[in-house]
């Protein structure tokens, strides 16, 4: 288990990368798992929109919080107060808006394979981390606030909140890769709708 944690927490980023081509390959080279009317159409990618939105301004409002302050300081605050693992919720969110629109099943599978079995290996190395770092203040913590799913009754936060404007400014531009993931799926669609990317294959 030590192993895996390490794994985890080590090559987080290349193995989202391994995803992300496979993502790219089947959405440039695969048709949609069904053919949705026009209406039905427009409605998926609204709320793919919607989504991917909530998880932008979330991830936003989360990095805020551990700008200058991530490890060394426990943050309980915010969306903190929330979930332990705010960043990975609101992730999960804008992995299911990209999800919905791909309309493609097999998109969907690989999203929820990154999220349901990898993420949770990387959300115990950092928490294990987090209790080497803080002790019994962590466990504090942990005992009060949810892993995963929002607690309402408990939020708080401060009227002044100091951030590294910096580490915010580097933040601010790791999180537009969702909205920008979700421009390039519509471009695809429209190349493959005028024929300059051919569809090779579909998948149930």
């Amino acid at each position: 288990m030590e192993k895996i944690l390490y794994i985890s927490k080590e090559y987080r980023i290349a193995f989202t990368r391994v995803f992300g081509a496979a993502f790219l390959f089947l959405l440039l080279f695969s048709g949609y798992s069904w053919s949705p009317n026009i209406y039905m159409h427009l409605a998926v990618d609204l709320v793919a929109f919607v989504l991917i939105l909530v998880c932008t301004f979330g991830r936003l409002w989360a990095l805020a919080y551990i700008s200058g302050h991530k490890t060394k300081d426990l943050i309980t605050d915010g969306p903190y107060s929330l979930v332990r693992n705010p960043l990975y919720l609101f992730s999960l969110i804008g992995a299911f808006g990209v999800g919905l629109v791909s309309k493609n099943v097999v998109v969907f599978a690989l999203i929820l394979i990154l999220f349901v079995i990898y993420y949770p290996f990387v959300i115990r190395a950092e928490e294990k981390h987090l209790l080497e770092v803080h002790g019994h203040t962590f466990e504090e913590y942990k005992a009060k606030t949810p892993m995963f799913i929002p607690n309402f009754k408990g939020f708080k936060e401060q009227q002044y909140y100091s951030i590294d404007a910096r580490l915010f400014r580097r933040a601010f531009f790791s999180v537009t890769w969702f909205p920008l993931i979700y421009m390039i799926l519509l471009a695809i669609d429209r190349l493959h709708v005028s024929g300059l990317v051919p569809v090779l294959f579909t998948v149930p």
